[in-house]
């Protein structure tokens, strides 16, 4: 199954970067181990976590593997773990990103997200598009205005979620 989901940038460029190798979410937000995920870049964010996590790491803004407002690349699902906020935390602390963005906030910015319980996904073979797609390129062939957070499935009834899948999977990639 294929998923397009939204995610702020600090997280894209962290996963691109071989530094985050889980997804956090509140809820099962894909399938499970096999699934693609398509990763938007969602344009909104806080722009200073993104500058700040750049800075720890070394790079600045210019070197951003990422844009705003594109679907810059993906994963493939590997192990789904659903757990709690504690188990959760400790499994993923070093390798969600968290601790990288939010420093020792990471596991209250974490509880705040999930509340009770949450879903880890490992990430395995994440990739780059040569070519990202643009909002503007989705306009334009899929007549739809994307602004802000999505989440689309292969599973929807819906012609043109189907073709943008159908269009992402024959796109040009880079394993990273």
């Amino acid at each position: 199954m294929e998923h397009v989901i939204a995610l702020h940038q600090v997280y894209a460029e962290l996963i691109f970067r071989g530094l985050k190798t889980v997804e956090l979410r509140k809820s099962r937000a894909f399938g499970g181990e096999g699934d693609i995920v398509f990763l938007y870049v969602a344009r909104g964010g806080n722009p200073y976590e993104l500058r700040d996590t750049l800075r720890r790491l070394g790079l600045h803004e210019e070197q951003t593997l990422t844009q705003r407002g594109t679907i810059a690349g993906g994963f493939e699902v590997g192990e789904v773990i659903k757990a709690d906020l504690d188990t959760l935390w400790e499994m993923t602390k070093d390798t969600s990103g968290l601790t990288l963005v939010h420093g020792e906030n990471g596991k209250k910015w974490l509880g705040n997200y999930i509340r009770e319980y949450g879903y880890a996904f490992t990430i395995e073979r994440p990739f780059l598009f040569k070519e990202p797609m643009s909002r503007e390129e989705m306009k334009e062939r899929y007549g739809i205005h994307v602004d802000g957070i999505i989440h689309l499935s292969r599973k929807t009834r819906k012609p043109w979620v189907k073709a943008l899948i159908e269009d992402l999977l024959v796109r040009d990639v880079v394993y990273l």
